[in-house]
Parts: C-alpha cells; structure tokens; sequence
C-alpha cells in the first residue's frame, strides 16, 4: 500500500482532523510531529501551514480539501456522504465548525486574563509538542505569551464576530453544537459517520484526555454520550496524536464513567 504521512503539531484541531479522518477509512499512516520553531520536518513543503498530508511522492495541505482528497482516493467509508447533495450539507457545516466552533477555542484563549489557569493551560500543551519536537526551555517557560499573540491565532479570530465576547460566543456555539447534531445518529442527523463527527470529535475530548479538564461535561449529556461512544468505536483508544503517555483521562473510561452516573 502507498506509504501515508501526516505532518503537524497534535496540538492543532486541524491536524487531529485528518487523523481522525485517516482512523476512520482504517487507512495506516505515519504520524510526523513537526517542531513549531522550525518546521524542518515541512521545509520540503516550501511553507509552514499544518496539516500536511503525503500520500506516495505528493503531499497537499487544509484539512477539509485533504479529506476530499482522500475521499477521491480511497472511495470506502466516504467523509462527505454519498450523493452531491450530502456533500454541499457537510461541507456547510463543516465551515461553521471551522469558523465558529474552533475559533470560539482560540478566542478564549486570546481574551484570557494572563492568570494562573491560563499558564498552566498553556505549559501542558508546550509540554505535550515538547515530547514530540523537544523544545528549549525559555521557549516552553514562554508559551502563554507566545500562544496568545500566535499570529495563526489572530487570523482565526478576524473570521469570528468581534462584537462577541468569548463567552457569548461559547453560549452560542453551544447551542448550535446540540441543533447540528438535532435527533443523530451523527452529526448532521446522518446515518454514517461523516467530515463532521471527525472534526467534532477530538477537538471536544482534548482538553479532557490530556489532563486539561478534569471532566468530559459533554459526555454528561445522554444525546452527546451516545454520540461519543458511537464515533469512538471507529477510533483506537489514543486518537489524538498524543504520545500514550501524555494521555490522563482514557476515553473509556469517560464514557463507562458518564454511564453510570
């Protein structure tokens, strides 16, 4: 089989996409972290953006054109539906998750007061790219600061409503979250997984897995645990490019946890 490479940062929503995309086709791939320093491992890219997908001698980048791409290649599984007309539904939705659920993220971040919880935030994901692409110690001891004036961070937010607060906007993309995913089985009120549940999916896990958040709230919502665990089937137990040991909070143990409660 074509040898598969996924380049980026497991820190990055985008880059935790096409993971979770390639887990679901049940495509092997190899996982390359790149260091957000220097990227030497994309120089052959010629630019910085993550992800970089690498199938065979060709790589492409933008995590919703790769999974077209992959859709075109490898036909099983499909991550935009079946007909043209699933295709224009998802890729719909799945701009709004780009534009207000991963942007509602970065926003807390970037209005965040430079306190305690933020420091703390921001030195276990330098952490967690450190134990992948080791980086100097000022660097890591400078992460909040460098995370809230990242630039790739300022041009996400120039797509949000700057009239929103971050916490208007949370409240909102809330409440469109529970209408996207209206009466399942997936997101869309789809039949099969699709683009959306994978990029959906790690992004709402995340914090909770890698020891940012001491719970899964969402998992405390029977309509969104259901959804959890019916993804989650299609994923291994690590689907978030973490190295294992980075892993606090398992997954299943989430969704065994919200079960009985």
């Amino acid at each position: 089989m074509t040898d598969i490479k996924l380049y980026g940062y497991s820190t990055s929503p985008y880059v935790r996409k096409v993971a979770c995309c390639l887990y679901y086709k049940q495509l092997s791939f190899e996982f390359v972290p790149v260091n957000p320093v220097e990227n030497t491992q994309i120089r052959f890219t010629g630019q910085t953006q993550v992800p970089v997908l690498q199938i065979g001698e060709e790589w492409r980048l933008d995590s919703t054109p790769l999974a077209l791409w992959l859709d075109e290649l490898f036909p099983d599984r499909p991550l935009l539906g079946r007909t043209t007309e699933s295709r224009k539904e998802i890729l719909a939705v799945d701009k709004w998750i780009s534009e207000s659920l991963i942007v509602s993220g970065f926003k807390s971040v970037y209005e965040a007061p430079m306190n305690t919880r933020l420091r703390v935030m921001a030195w276990r994901l330098a952490n967690i790219v450190s134990s992948q692409t080791p980086l100097p110690e000022e660097v890591r001891n400078a992460w909040p600061q460098l995370l809230q004036s990242a630039p790739f961070i300022k041009h996400m937010l120039r797509c949000a409503d700057t009239t929103e607060t971050a916490a208007e906007m949370r409240d909102r993309v809330g409440l469109e979250l529970i209408q996207h995913l209206g009466g399942g089985p997936f997101f869309g009120e789809r039949a099969e997984p699709s683009l959306l549940d994978f990029a959906i999916f790690p992004q709402l896990v995340f914090a909770y897995m890698v020891g940012l958040e001491d719970e899964l709230f969402i998992a405390q919502v029977p309509e969104f645990r259901a959804w959890l665990e019916r993804v989650f089937q299609f994923m291994p137990n690590n689907p978030l490019l973490v190295p294992d040991f980075m892993i606090v909070n398992p997954l299943e143990l989430a969704t065994a946890n919200s079960a009985v409660a």
